[in-house]
């Protein structure tokens, strides 16, 4: 026998048996280069081996089958295996048989998501010659998995983190797991025919989009449990239990979910966790599969991966359905990493105020918030929307004009110009500026027309007092008092939230309605809560949500709505700080507020607001309050209310007395 390697080759024919010179001349080329190179199959190795990388083996010329058909086969195996990219080498090749069969190992390295390290292996490939010595190599599983059998692929599950639990103030546990009822279809028990209406039926039973939940439905595998929603156990008694079980496939599973205490607790603030959807997966860059959880707006999203995580993968071979869809029960570990546990968040929510807040809002038809912080540490303690909000972040979203309780930032730029609250203000039946006439609110005591000081016309809310200053008090003294206090800072809570806005310039008629809070000025009542802690501090409060703050490396984007920037504001000062007190206190020893004289101690400060809005006539009103009481500082707000004394007053109360333990 003659030996030959694959440098200056000449044909054989197939039959032709290597020496044993030749043979180690191609086991050392093998080991020092990892691939001989060149003729004998080597070249058809190599270009499958870059198909295989590729995902595209539909050109190769393979023996006994097309490319096409192995294309479909390829697909087929590596569909359920999202996200996943690989890269296929031909590491060495064989001795070639006697019957012209050459064996190419192929070398896989996967990068898979959620595997802490690739996932590598060798598989083999015959190339194969004919007897004009054309060279192709033979399609089978084994080429992309040396364990797989026909019908059989592979498959990417998960296996869920613990979830981190979100405590409140005193770590209190706000969100755990709590037991639920999984709601959603067994498709194994429903015919593909009857897969979509029976998940619309479901969907709207439930209350869920009817579409999203078919796509995602559609998108599972064929024996999947395919969950729609998770319902606390109060909410799955109600649910129509004889519709339910109409439903083909119909099916509800006991589990549990990180929850809060009840469905509206905090529920704009801390989101929520759900399974993912079809759009979820699709959006996800293959980091997301069917199963995976995610947290879904406030905090819960913010701090996904905080709080989630990361979860543990399986890459298993499977059985396919003839869909292509994973068979249930019938995988088999091929690698896996371990999950690791989210960790805790610590917020400063405090469970019975917060409570309490939403027990006072609870018969407001409007939409509604409370807000309180503690000024010495602007800790938010509550952040409460009612429930006329319908779940909208009234608290920390909300955009309206402050009415009134603006008139403590214009008392700000008074008392930067010499003031103080004994100083005299004009408080006329009306006032004209620029053609345009204003007045006080209607029913104005006649007692506090004229001369009077400013604590009077905070204390009794003289429109026109403040209108007067308008020549005196420009507009940036305005912007920069509002900024002193607060107003349009930038907030890292971990929500969205607005801080409040004014607009950098104004006519003399809006700069006139700023002045008692009314024309373009914004404000949210989280913003006007901070406002009334900073009064009560002495200097400006940064309201804090999140203690951890090493979790707020790394996570999701929650742009505050901010104020445009504004000139550096100087800032406040405990002697600016004491004046608006004792014109604050005013309000409730003489003025619209004396209902906060019942709370012990008899300290309590605060102002009332009242914002026309819309076009009726007479327009409808926003009713605020600000209020503070030892250490706490609150908003109250009423969208459609009668005057911030009248709707705003009796709620402020309530809340004080309970955050009392009254």
């Amino acid at each position: 026998m003659t030996a030959h390697s694959d440098f200056g080759w000449r044909p054989l024919n197939r039959r032709t048996l290597l020496g044993s010179a030749g043979a180690c001349a191609l086991a050392v080329l093998a080991t020092s280069c990892g691939l001989v190179t060149g003729g004998r199959g080597s070249d058809q190795a190599r270009e499958l081996a870059q198909a295989l990388t590729d995902r595209d083996v539909s050109g190769i010329t393979f023996a006994g089958t097309s490319g096409a058909d192995a294309q479909d086969q390829f697909d087929r195996i590596v569909a359920n295996i999202p996200g996943a990219t690989w890269d296929v080498e031909v590491s060495s090749l064989g001795e070639i048989s006697d019957d012209g069969v050459r064996p190419a190992t192929l070398s896989w390295t996967w990068d898979v998501p959620g595997l802490d390290q690739p996932w590598s292996y060798d598989t083999t490939v015959e190339i194969r010659s004919d007897d004009d010595q054309n060279w192709a190599p033979a399609w089978s599983p084994t080429v992309i998995e040396p364990s797989l059998a026909e019908n059989e692929g592979l498959r990417l599950s998960s296996t869920p983190a613990e979830r981190g639990n979100i405590l409140g103030a005193g770590d209190q546990v706000i969100v755990s797991e709590r037991p639920v009822h999984q709601v959603g279809l067994d498709l194994s028990q429903v015919s593909p025919a009857d897969r979509e209406s029976a998940a619309k039926r479901l969907a709207q039973l439930v209350d869920v989009d009817p579409d999203s939940y078919a796509a995602t439905v559609s998108s599972a595998a064929g024996d999947a449990f395919v969950p729609a929603i998770s319902l606390r156990q109060d909410a799955y008694r109600d649910l129509d239990s004889a519709a339910a079980a109409g439903i083909p496939g119909y099916r509800a599973d006991q589990t549990t979910m990180a929850l809060a205490p009840s469905r509206t607790f905090a529920a704009s603030t801390l989101g929520r966790v759900d399974e993912v959807t079809a759009e979820d997966i699709q959006n996800s860059d293959g980091d997301l599969i069917a199963g995976d959880q995610i947290g879904r707006g406030g905090l819960q999203e913010h701090f996904n991966s905080w709080l989630g995580g990361t979860k543990g993968v399986v890459v298993s071979v499977c059985e396919l359905h003839e869909d292509g869809a994973p068979v249930t029960g019938t995988s088999r570990a091929m690698t896996d990493s371990d999950p690791v546990a989210g960790q805790d968040l610590h917020i400063t929510l405090d469970k019975r105020l917060q409570e309490a807040a939403e027990s006072t809002l609870a018969d407001v038809e409007s939409p509604s918030a409370i807000v309180a912080i503690r000024p010495s540490d602007g800790h938010i303690l509550a952040l409460a929307d009612g429930a006329g909000s319908q779940m909208y972040p009234t608290a920390a979203q909300g955009q309206y004009p402050p009415g009134s309780t603006f008139k403590v930032v214009t008392s700000l730029a008074m008392v930067r110009l010499g003031d103080t609250m004994e100083s005299t203000v004009n408080c006329s039946q009306d006032i004209t500026v620029d053609a345009t006439q204003f007045g006080n609110a209607p029913g104005y005591s006649s007692a506090f027309i004229g001369e009077i000081p400013i604590k009077d016309a905070l204390a009794h809310s003289c429109n026109t007092a403040f209108i007067s200053q308008y020549d005196r008090v420009t507009h940036t003294d305005l912007l920069e008092a509002a900024e002193s206090l607060g107003l349009g800072q930038t907030y890292e809570l971990g929500i969205n939230a607005f801080s409040g806005s004014m607009p950098q310039e104004a006519s003399s008629v809006a700069h006139a309605a700023s002045l008692f809070g009314q024309g373009r000025t914004l404000v949210s009542p989280l913003a006007l809560a901070a406002m009334t802690a900073s009064a009560v501090a002495g200097q400006m409060v940064v309201p804090q949500l999140v203690t951890d703050r090493e979790a707020f490396n790394g996570a999701s984007e929650s742009p505050s709505e901010t104020a445009s920037p504004t000139p550096s504001a100087p800032p406040l000062t405990s002697d600016e700080a004491e004046q608006l007190r004792r014109g604050m206190r005013e309000v409730v020893t003489t003025g619209y507020l004396q209902d906060l004289k019942a709370l012990s101690p008899d300290t309590a400060m605060g102002k009332t607001g009242t914002a026309e809005f819309g076009t009726d006539d007479p327009p409808k009103t926003h009713a605020w309050i600000i209020a503070a009481h030892q250490d706490l500082a609150i908003s109250v707000f009423v969208e459609d209310g009668e005057g911030g004394a009248v709707t705003g007053g009796p709620l402020a109360l309530k809340f004080l007395e309970a955050a009392q333990g009254s």
